[in-house]
């Protein structure tokens, strides 16, 4: 099937995923570029998503490496070829490499036990720029986060820019939206949770504390930081030492900064 529409109902409802109310409706979400795409695979694999329509370009068919022909053939029944001009109107990146996809939105659970030793978490309050979103997921994988909270007021973290600079790690970290603030405290003290807060007035460094068993780092927006409830139910206030005249880092830095600080205490606590 070779489409050559751009107002196909198909491209349309690719595109509706970039929207919001359009992922919301459908419960998809946009996959984009070979790397990606192939994250979204080995999700798949995992019954982590489920890939509902693969949408090739045609004149891309050829050029796209041994693996993805591999799975465009045993994927038939779900690849749609499109001519390159209608391509064009549902990729949302400026250089298309040919290949999207509509996948469900990532299936994992979030567990926290007591009877778990140790475990690292991430918070995120009112965070509104979907690249930082995104390199904050990407950097909760490499950190081994087992979960990720985002309050209400946070973006989107399946908006399609926020998902790009994931790199495919949205696929690799569980994510829970549209959490109140309360609620999650709830949680998270339940369990014997230190919640650790980003204050740039905090008394203690990032580097002066213990991060021993579980731990939650919060991480606010770069203009209105964490939310007073947030703040007030912290354990603890931390901030990353800065030169003089500097006011703060990009919120997607310190969020690396103070995760990756929770992992060489881990680390040098096993050795």
């Amino acid at each position: 099937m070779l489409i050559t529409s751009a107002q196909n109902p198909q491209i349309k409802r690719m595109r509706s995923l970039y929207t919001r109310k359009g992922r919301e409706r459908t419960g998809l979400i946009p996959v984009e570029g070979v790397r990606f795409f192939k994250e979204a695979l080995c999700a798949s694999q995992m019954g982590i998503v489920d890939v509902e329509t693969i949408f090739v370009q045609a004149d891309h068919d050829q050029t796209l490496d041994c693996e993805i022909e591999v799975v465009l053939r045993e994927m038939h029944e779900k690849v749609v070829y499109c001519s390159p001009s209608v391509f064009k109107t549902l990729a949302d990146t400026e250089t298309p490499q040919g290949i999207a996809a509509a996948v469900t939105r990532p299936v994992m659970d979030i567990e926290i036990s007591r009877t778990q030793k140790h475990g690292l978490y991430l918070v995120l309050d009112g965070i509104q720029d979907p690249g930082n979103m995104g390199t904050m997921i990407r950097t909760a994988a490499a950190a081994d986060v087992l979960g990720i909270f985002c309050l209400k007021g946070t973006v989107d973290p399946y908006n399609p820019k926020s998902l790009r600079a994931t790199a495919g790690s949205v696929f690799r970290t569980p994510i829970v939206t549209g959490l109140e603030p309360g609620e999650l405290v709830k949680t998270l003290k339940r369990v014997g949770c230190q919640i650790i807060a980003s204050d740039l007035s905090a008394i203690h460094y990032h580097f002066d504390i213990i991060y021993s068993g579980h731990n939650a780092i919060v991480i606010g927006s770069e203009g209105a930081g964490i939310g007073e409830q947030m703040l007030q139910a912290a354990d603890i206030k931390v901030k990353i030492p800065l030169a003089k005249g500097v006011e703060s880092l990009n919120a997607g830095i310190a969020c690396g900064i103070l995760l990756f600080e929770a992992v060489r205490f881990s680390k040098r606590l096993n050795t």
